[in-house]
């Protein structure tokens, strides 16, 4: 009887009541709706394409080429005759290089004479007549066209530079050392020193070379100097009143050439 009287206590007895919260616990509030924002997108930095770059360029006009007028003997002015191109390379080749022609034939006689005298008197005759003269006597005239009455005009009916009368006038020697050079490494082709030598010679000889195509083949008759000088002519020229003294004299030769017939045209073709 023991258990059943347990059992009528626990019915009889209160329950036990709960231990209660504390009131200094704070009850959590609800949290505020966190809101998504979108993440701003970066400026896209914007490149020049190719394409656009290329299309610019092809609209660019395209620049039209200047097409030079051609050089052409100026108003007033006469060519000069085939005689007259005549006595003015004999005179100036005289003048200039005559004194190599007796040096030449003594030395090929065979003479063991010292022509260190002919020698410097002939190149002060040479620098006289293509150097000082041109640039400081008669500008830019010669001997021979003193003799010849002739003068040299450009398109710009002025006189050219005393240059282009000192590049005309060492063709003869240019053109003598360089088939000198190219004899003389005919010898020894197979060495390196003969090879040399006609090198050297096909360069002296080049210029000329050129010059005569140029006379031969353009249309104006122009040579290699006549047109890097911008176009210059041999014309005819008449006695001019400032002549005085040896200047004179040269005057008078051009009278004689011109009593004779040399200054006429010739059937010889021009240079």
């Amino acid at each position: 009887m023991g258990l059943l009287e347990k059992a009528d206590k626990i019915k009889t007895e209160e329950p036990a009541t709960s231990p209660q919260a504390p009131d200094w616990v704070a009850t959590p509030e609800p949290a505020a709706p966190v809101t998504e924002t979108e993440p701003t997108p970066e400026p896209v930095s914007e490149k020049p394409s190719r394409t656009k770059g290329k299309s610019k360029r092809r609209e660019r006009k395209t620049k039209t080429k200047k097409t030079r007028a051609p050089k052409v003997l100026p108003d007033g002015y006469e060519l000069a005759t085939s005689g007259q191109k005549l006595i003015r390379r004999l005179s100036d080749f005289a003048v200039s290089y005559g004194w190599i022609v007796p040096l030449v034939l003594i030395n090929a006689w065979g003479s063991d004479s010292d022509f260190t005298y002919l020698i410097i008197f002939g190149l002060g005759l040479s620098a006289f007549n293509l150097i000082f003269m041109p640039k400081y006597v008669s500008e830019s005239r010669t001997i021979g066209n003193w003799i010849s009455r002739t003068d040299y005009v450009n398109s710009n009916s002025k006189q050219p530079n005393p240059l282009f009368i000192q590049l005309k006038g060492v063709t003869f020697p240019v053109v003598l050392v360089g088939i000198i050079l190219i004899s003389v490494s005919i010898q020894d082709i197979g060495e390196t020193g003969g090879q040399i030598l006609a090198v050297m010679g096909i360069v002296l000889l080049t210029p000329s070379i050129i010059d005569y195509l140029f006379y031969r083949l353009k249309r104006d008759k122009l040579g290699l100097w006549d047109t890097l000088f911008g176009g210059v002519w041999l014309v005819k020229t008449t006695k001019t009143a400032e002549a005085k003294g040896w200047l004179k004299r040269l005057e008078q030769l051009g009278d004689y050439s011109a009593d004779k017939g040399w200054l006429k045209e010739t059937d010889s073709k021009e240079d």
